[in-house]
């Protein structure tokens, strides 16, 4: 692996050290609307072991003290000629601002997973956020609120490796999140997002770090590090799988 990520940082650092580009004073109001879509290698690690290539589509709509944001994204992996992973995941929230710094939302998540531990696998949550450091270079954000879970078990698999769970959810839960994005050069930033669902079949943790580097105004090289945890698991199979992602993003709007 050594000679496919050799380049790949190489060119991130030049990236990084070189300067941002210029731009124009524009005094145009700012879109409400926000968009990108970002393609790229990916390695999965853990009780899965391969590589494929990835995409994602994101959008944003923000006005007045009301924001909407919503993400897509597809895996598909081949592995000995034959399908090994099938995976669409979405997401979507809707925030509405209370004060200066706290706000409502309500959170929905949707995953169907081919060859996962579920066929489908749903979250409604909704909650309080509270915006803790609000700048043009640092944000923090935390999030805490009750929630529904519904998920149909993939029983069709059958090897000893597959992550399967024999039984279908259907129970509230408890949805916490963290969130940080720190822009520490003009063309560079790093950002990280923490969260757990809690409920009585089993606990959830995603952790994931991301370091973007702007190449153009609206091309930039991404570099995404995930780890998921899961409290319960068939024996014999791991508690925790990774994902990391190499790609190009595009924003179009």
């Amino acid at each position: 692996m050594k000679s496919v990520y050799t380049p790949l940082w190489i060119s991130l650092c030049v990236a990084c050290i070189s300067p941002a580009y210029a731009t124009e004073q524009d005094d145009t109001p700012r879109s409400p609307w926000s968009s990108d879509i970002s393609i790229g290698y990916q390695r999965l690690g853990g009780n899965a072991d391969s590589q494929t290539i990835n995409s994602e589509l994101n959008g944003q709509y923000q006005v007045e003290q009301y924001s909407y944001q919503a993400s897509v994204s597809l895996l598909q992996v081949e592995k000995d000629g034959e399908e090994d992973k099938r995976k669409t995941e979405f997401e979507s929230q809707a925030n509405m601002k209370l004060s200066a710094q706290s706000y409502a939302l309500l959170n929905a998540t949707y995953v169907a997973d081919r060859y996962g531990p579920y066929f489908d696998d749903f979250m409604l949550a909704t909650g309080l956020g509270y915006q803790w450091i609000e700048r043009d270079a640092l944000s923090v954000s935390t999030e805490i609120g009750p929630g529904f879970r519904y998920q149909r078990p993939n029983l069709d698999e059958i090897d000893d490796d597959d992550l399967i769970m024999p039984y279908s959810v259907s129970e509230p839960v408890v949805r916490a999140q963290a969130k940080w994005q720190w822009r520490f050069l003009d063309n560079a930033n790093i950002e990280g997002r923490t969260q757990v669902v809690s409920g009585e079949s089993n606990t959830s943790v995603e952790g994931v770090l991301s370091l973007a580097t702007t190449i153009t105004e609206k091309l930039s090289i991404k570099l995404t590090g995930k780890q998921n945890y899961m409290s319960e698991v068939p024996p014999g199979l791991k508690h925790q799988d990774s994902v990391f992602t190499v790609g190009l993003r595009y924003q179009w709007l």
